[in-house]
C-alpha cells in the first residue's frame, strides 16, 4: 500500500492511496470465514457451507467492508504522521477518483480533496472600528435614582392600617361567618391596600391592627377571582368567603437622599452628598451599558478583522465540505445562495480566531475559568473566595451538576472565550469611540439594522 501527495491549488492538495489485494485480501477471507461460521442456509449444517458459496453471497460486502476500514485508517495516519493542518476533513476527489473493479483490478486507487489551513497573520492596525460610547446624561440619572428611591423605600410598622400599606396576612376558608374544617388556607398571602377597589371594602381594613381577624369576600374586595387567585394562588377557591389574619403592617414612604441611603445602593464606599451619589450612579450605568453593547461591538471587530485579513480559501472545495458536512439538510442552490455572506465569512473569522489564540495562549479555556466563569453567572454578586468552606462547597455542588450536561458546558465555554476575545480585541483594534446617549444608540443601532435587512434581500 502507497500512500501520495500532490498539490492541486493553493490551499489543496490531492492524496492518493493505491491499494493491491495483498492488503485487503487476507483480512477479507478472515470476515468471510467468521461469516461462515455463523450462516444459516438451508441444506447445510451451520458453519458447513462451502467456502465459494460464502464468497459468491458475501464477497462484494466484506470487501467493501475491509476497504472502507483501510483506506479510512490509512488516511488518517497519513494526515497525522505529515501534521497537515487541514480545515474539516477530506473529500473523494471527483476529478481523478475513477469506479473500482475489485474481481479485474488488481491495484485500486483511491483518491481525496483536502483543503490546508491558510497561514494567517493578523494585522490589528489595520482593523479599525467606530462605536458608541455610551454616556448617562442627566435625565437618565434622575429616571435611575428614582427608579433606584421606588425600589428602596423606608419600611415602618404600624400599629394601625392606613390606606397605604402592605399587609401581610393568614387566610383561612370560612362559610357562614365561621373558618370553614378542612377548607382552604394559607399562611402567607401579601395583600395591599391600593389593590381594593372601594372605599367601603378599604375601610374594613383600615384601623385593624397586628392580630385581628375578620371574613371577607377577598374577589369582592379586589374586584374579580382574577385578581383574588393572584394572591391567593390559582388552586383558592373563586369567589369564597376568607377569615383573614393580620401577622404584619408595612408602610413604605420614599426614603431621603441622606448617606443612609446613598451607602444602602452602594455599600463600603462612604458617599456623603449627592453630587458624589450620582457620580456613582453615572459610573455604574455606564458600566451596565458597555456590559450590554459589548456584544455587538465583539460583531463589529469581527467584520473589520475578516476584511482586513486577507488569505486564500479553496471556495468550491469547502462548498463541498459545507454540503457534505450537513448531511442533506442544505441544498447546493442555498450554499451557493449564501456562501460570500455566511458560510465563507463565519469560516473566515474562526480561522482568524484560531489563530489569534494559538500566538495567545492566555485566551485559551481551562476548567478552573470555566467554573468561575459559571459561578459568577448562577450567582451575580457572591465574592466566592471570601465564603465560609460550607457554602462554597454547596455552590460548587450546583456547578458541578450544571457541568454535566455536555451541551451547557459547550455553551458556557463559548460564552467565556467571546468575553475574553472582545476584551483582548478592545486592547488591540483601533476603536473610535463617539459619545451617545442610550436612546440615541438605539435609534442609530435601528436604523443599521434596517439598512442590512435591506442588503439582504
Amino acid at each position: 500500500m502507497n500512500t501520495t501527495q500532490s498539490q492541486k491549488g493553493e490551499q489543496l492538495i490531492s492524496i492518493k492511496i493505491n491499494v493491491v489485494k495483498d492488503d485487503y485480501e487476507p483480512q477479507v477471507k478472515k470476515e468471510l470465514n467468521k461469516l461462515k461460521q455463523r450462516a444459516q442456509i438451508p441444506g447445510f449444517r451451520p458453519g458447513m457451507a462451502p467456502f465459494g458459496m460464502i464468497k459468491k453471497m458475501y464477497g462484494a460486502q466484506a470487501t467493501i467492508e475491509v476497504l472502507n476500514t483501510l483506506v479510512s485508517d490509512t488516511l488518517n495516519n497519513y494526515i497525522l504522521e505529515n501534521k497537515l493542518d487541514l480545515i474539516g476533513f477530506p473529500l473523494s476527489d471527483p476529478e481523478h477518483q475513477q469506479p473500482v473493479d475489485f474481481d479485474t483490478q488488481d491495484a485500486l486507487d483511491f483518491y481525496f480533496e483536502a483543503a490546508l489551513r491558510p497561514e494567517i497573520k493578523v494585522d490589528y492596525a489595520k482593523a479599525k472600528v467606530n462605536f458608541a460610547h455610551i454616556v448617562a446624561d442627566d435625565a437618565a440619572i434622575d429616571k435611575t435614582v428614582e427608579e433606584l428611591v421606588e425600589r428602596n423605600p423606608e419600611i415602618t410598622h404600624p400599629e394601625t392600617v392606613g390606606e397605604n400599606d402592605v399587609l401581610e396576612l393568614k387566610v383561612r376558608e370560612a362559610e357562614d361567618g365561621k373558618e370553614l374544617e378542612g377548607g382552604f388556607k394559607k399562611d402567607y398571602v401579601i395583600l395591599d391596600i391600593k389593590d381594593i377597589r372601594t372605599k367601603t371594602n378599604k375601610k374594613k381594613f383600615i384601623g385593624k391592627t397586628t392580630g385581628d381577624e375578620f371574613i371577607v369576600n377577598l374577589s369582592v374586595m379586589l374586584g374579580s377571582n382574577e385578581k383574588a387567585a393572584k394572591i391567593l394562588g390559582n388552586d383558592a377557591p373563586a369567589d369564597s368567603d376568607y377569615n383573614v389574619i393580620i401577622d404584619d403592617i408595612r408602610h413604605e414612604e420614599k426614603p431621603e437622599l441622606n448617606e443612609e441611603f446613598f451607602n444602602k445602593i452602594f455599600p463600603n464606599k462612604e458617599i456623603k452628598d449627592i453630587d458624589a451619589f450620582r457620580a456613582n450612579v453615572k459610573e455604574e450605568m455606564e458600566r451596565q451599558y458597555t456590559a450590554e453593547t459589548d456584544r455587538i461591538l465583539f460583531t463589529k471587530m469581527i467584520d473589520a478583522l475578516v476584511d482586513n485579513t486577507p488569505f486564500v480559501l479553496p471556495d468550491e472545495f469547502l462548498k463541498r465540505w459545507i454540503f457534505e458536512n450537513n448531511q442533506g439538510k442544505l441544498s447546493v442552490e442555498d450554499i451557493e445562495k449564501n456562501y460570500e455572506t455566511n458560510y465563507s465569512k463565519g469560516l473566515r473569522w474562526q480561522l482568524i480566531e484560531d489563530s489569534i489564540v494559538k500566538e495567545n495562549m492566555e485566551l485559551a479555556i481551562n476548567d478552573d475559568e470555566v467554573r468561575a466563569f459559571l459561578r459568577s453567572q448562577i450567582f451575580p454578586g457572591l465574592d466566592y473566595e471570601t465564603m465560609e468552606a460550607d457554602m462554597k462547597e454547596r455552590l460548587d455542588k450546583i456547578v458541578d451538576s450544571y457541568l454535566k450536561n455536555e451541551e451547557q458546558t459547550n455553551n458556557v465555554k463559548n460564552q467565556l472565550a467571546d468575553v475574553k476575545m472582545t476584551n483582548f480585541l478592545k486592547t488591540k483594534l483601533k476603536i473610535k469611540y463617539t459619545d451617545q446617549t442610550y436612546d440615541e444608540f438605539i435609534k442609530d443601532l435601528e436604523k443599521e439594522n434596517k439598512k442590512e435587512s435591506k442588503k439582504k434581500k
